[in-house]
């Protein structure tokens, strides 16, 4: 079987958390999107790491915090055992110190709890769409500008991201299309030198969140 392709094309994905509703929360999630299957859950870094060679999945939602082994080095464990395998990070923990080290560990992605459904889908849809070409590789640590070059809004942009809002709630808050934030989110990307949401946020918290 094909990294990123089951019999009838979804991508497989198994849950790493030590807190049970969590774990169900993310299953009724992945189990409402039809390109996706939800292929098991797991409460500790041992259990998946001796499952995972077995149950291939091809991205793993990992808590960074679990009871026998931090996010991080369960990452560099499962990229080791599976050099194909995504690792989305999940985490509260807002330390531009553990951006760094779940990106330099393999991870693709950094999200913050609490999450909503819609903001877990669109990343999984993306990560399936722009991942197919650089499975097994780590992805590059970039050198983000400063974020004092930012105007007002373009800040509140960007620590709402950081907020882990859905870009609808941000638009509405600041009372502006849809079009009009993704434009805004644009200059904030151009002026920090990234390319993407994960690399701002992790360049917003870096410099302390202002």
């Amino acid at each position: 079987m094909a990294a990123g392709k089951t019999l009838d094309g979804r991508m497989r994905v198994a849950v790493v958390d030590d807190d049970a509703d969590t774990c169900i929360w993310f299953k009724d999630v992945l189990q409402s999107e039809t390109t996706l299957e939800f292929v098991g859950e797991f409460s500790s870094a041992r259990a998946v790491l001796t499952a995972m060679p077995c149950l291939q999945p091809d991205l793993v939602l990992l808590d960074i915090k679990l009871p026998d082994m931090d996010g991080v080095e369960c990452t560099r464990s499962l990229r080791q055992l599976m050099a194909h395998l995504r690792v989305v990070i999940v985490s509260g923990n807002r330390e531009a110190e553990w951006f760094d080290r779940s990106f330099e560990a393999g991870a693709v992605a950094y999200l913050i709890k609490p999450l909503a459904a819609a903001q877990l889908i669109a990343t999984l849809r993306f990560i399936a769409r722009s991942m197919n070409e650089t499975i097994g590789r780590p992805p590059k640590k970039s050198e983000a500008g400063p974020t004092s070059a930012l105007n007002k809004r373009e800040r509140y942009v960007l620590s709402k991201l950081a907020e882990g809002l859905l870009y609808k709630e941000i638009a509405d808050a600041l009372g502006i299309s849809y079009a009009a934030l993704h434009k805004s989110q644009h200059n904030v990307f151009k002026k920090l030198h990234v390319s993407n949401r994960s690399e701002a946020i992790r360049a917003w918290l870096r410099n302390g969140g202002n």
